[in-house]
């Protein structure tokens, strides 16, 4: 079980049941009647012995009192029985509205952690968290909490009755409870920790089963599946060893409460017998006692129980509030700039990074970058020279170390993050697709455009040429991340939703280059509509594609190596020259096939 730095770490009290006040406080008018319901049912639990009691010392003096006994009986178990199937229902529901709402809230939550979190926390363990961490809450809100209650009201209540009705036989319960709270305790914390360890292993497994299936082709082709299978059973080993080491603790104080209760039984029977005998106790207040006793010592052993369930229900609660404990990405409120248009101006000051992850390696130093409105600015380098971390951080992903980006002379820092990359619109190597339609995929860019805004950005980026052969057009099922379009079709895709966004700032990360020559003319035709008017800044490793940028910057392990045009560098930057060199273009030769307009992305 790999250690996670961004994990919390196990509570040690109970400070982590208040935290459940704030999802529990909407419910206020039905936690009344579900304490009303409970009051009911126990005492209705409770009155029972009473009856018993009278009748044995007096009899059934006529058929007469024997019916309205009978009749009252039948009556109580009635009133019993309704209360006591409120209180359960009022007590699922109770717990499904609470976890309904802590679901939506840790979800909605994740959807606004930094990019820096999931460096760290595998998507499997947030999915792990959502689903199996929430199950258990579900049922165990219910379960043990009520049923806590429930027990607890009946422990303490027939206790005190009993005392009432012969207070000499108590001294065997007072003997005999401090070793059984002991062993519940104990055996309690040690179900927590098995708990917690068989979850954390099955968030492990959550994560493996995530990755494993994304990757199911790689695997393939990599003959890994015996491999992976010996994970994941490893995986199932382990959370198995957790369970049968729960099991043991929870069997082991089962029989041990079992002997001490059977025993305490046995005792207060001898004992209750005695003064019978002698005239000290009626046979109706014996057996009124010895069923409180068995009320109360079956109310301790179960909550002997649910305190092994406690444990377990902590552990779920701690890891799913884990997540709403992680600091979200920074966003200080602003006034709103409204809907700017034109292309925006770019200013890149003193800038630094490094990651989290890599904190002894920069992966940008000192860059100090004006771009003007409406520039054409290609980003070049070497893998890992900065390029990608450029855009993280004006896309504010991550943080500058230090330095400032500023967006038409205003700190990208001092707007609100939603606002600032509502401007934006990046067209990535590999585009996201999700498992909606054709026309969903585009409409997420801009959920209120209506449909001639929809085609219109389609037919730009020839999105409509494949669309009319789907099965159902661009209503068409795309399937999981898209699998059923080529990566050319993905690509164009993702242009049109760029377009549908109408963004000021385009980035264009690497957004050609695993196409072939076909798709990437067609790709190129519609970058160039794209292009038109915006501020663009291009990630890009075929210079051919960026050779009539505005202008080239070279960088070379995060810094600004050369910048101009690719007339220029071809003859100034040696990093430069060396790229040029390997891709043919080292004589600075303009091909004829392209130009400004198709040829730069």
């Amino acid at each position: 079980m790999a250690a996670n730095p961004w994990q919390r770490p196990t509570s040690r009290n109970w400070s982590v049941l208040l935290r459940l006040w704030p999802f529990l406080r909407p419910q206020g008018w039905m936690m009344l009647c579900y304490a009303l319901a409970l009051l009911a049912s126990a005492a209705g639990t409770l009155a029972l012995p009473q009856g018993a009691r009278w009748v044995l010392d007096r009899g059934f003096p006529s058929l007469q009192v024997l019916l309205l006994t009978s009749v009252g009986l039948f009556l109580l178990g009635i009133f019993t029985t309704l209360a006591r199937s409120a209180r359960e229902a009022l007590a699922t529901w109770i717990g499904q509205r609470v976890v309904a709402d802590l679901r939506l809230r840790v979800f909605a939550h994740t959807l606004t952690l930094p990019a820096s979190f999931f460096e760290h926390f595998r998507t499997g363990e947030v999915i792990s968290r959502l689903s199996s961490d929430v199950t258990i809450l579900r049922f165990g809100l219910a379960a043990t909490f009520g049923g806590a209650l429930q027990y607890g009201l009946t422990l303490i209540g027939a206790i005190a009755l009993m005392a009432t009705l012969a207070p000499t036989l108590l001294l065997p319960i007072l003997l005999i409870l401090p070793p059984l709270v002991w062993v519940n305790l104990r055996a309690g914390r040690l179900q927590r920790k098995f708990s917690r360890q068989e979850q954390d292993y099955l968030a492990d497994i959550s994560a493996l089963t995530e990755e494993s299936l994304n990757g199911i082709r790689t695997i393939q082709a990599l003959t890994r599946e015996e491999a992976t299978e010996q994970l994941y059973a490893t995986g199932i080993q382990n959370i198995l060893a957790r369970v049968r080491a729960r099991i043991r603790v929870q069997a082991g104080a089962g029989i041990i409460s079992g002997v001490l209760v059977f025993f305490l039984l046995a005792v207060m029977l001898y004992w209750g017998g005695w003064q019978i005998i002698h005239h000290r106790a009626s046979v109706g207040s014996l057996a009124a006692f010895l069923i409180y006793a068995l009320m109360a010592t079956s109310a301790l052993a179960s909550l002997g129980g649910l305190w092994g369930q406690l444990g377990r229900l902590l552990g779920a609660i701690e890891r799913i509030l884990g997540l709403l404990d992680q600091a979200p990405e920074e966003s200080d409120p602003a006034p709103v700039l409204g809907q700017l248009r034109g292309p925006a101006r770019l200013r890149f000051a003193a800038l630094s990074f490094v990651y989290p992850s890599r904190p002894d390696i920069p992966a940008l130093r000192d860059i100090d970058l004006e771009i003007a409105a409406g520039e054409h600015v290609a980003l070049v380098g070497a893998s890992g020279a900065g390029k990608s971390t450029f855009f993280d951080l004006l896309l504010r992903h991550y943080l500058p170390s230090s330095g400032q980006i500023f967006l038409d002379d205003r700190d990208i820092q001092s707007l609100h993050v939603q606002e600032l990359r509502q401007q934006i619109a990046i067209v990535p190597q590999h585009p996201t697709i999700f498992s909606l339609s054709l026309a969903d995929n585009i409409l997420l860019a801009n959920p209120k455009a209506n449909e001639k805004q929809l085609w219109q950005a389609m037919r730009a980026a020839r999105v409509d040429e494949f669309a009319e052969h789907l099965p159902k057009g661009i209503h068409t099922f795309v399937g999981e991340k898209g699998i059923t379009l080529s990566g050319g079709q993905r690509q164009r895709l993702a242009i049109a939703r760029a377009l549908l966004r109408d963004p000021r700032i385009l980035i264009l990360d690497e957004a050609t280059s695993a196409l072939d020559a076909e798709n990437e003319r067609l790709i190129q035709e519609a970058l160039a509509e794209l292009i038109a008017g915006r501020t663009t800044l291009v990630a890009a490793h075929r210079l051919a594609t960026i050779q009539y940028a505005d202008r080239i910057v070279v960088l070379a392990s995060g810094q600004i190596s050369a910048m101009g045009r690719h007339e220029e560098l071809i003859h100034t930057s040696s990093i430069y020259q060396r790229f040029a060199k390997l891709q043919s273009l080292d004589r600075g030769v303009e091909d004829p096939s392209f130009s400004p307009s198709r040829a730069f992305y």
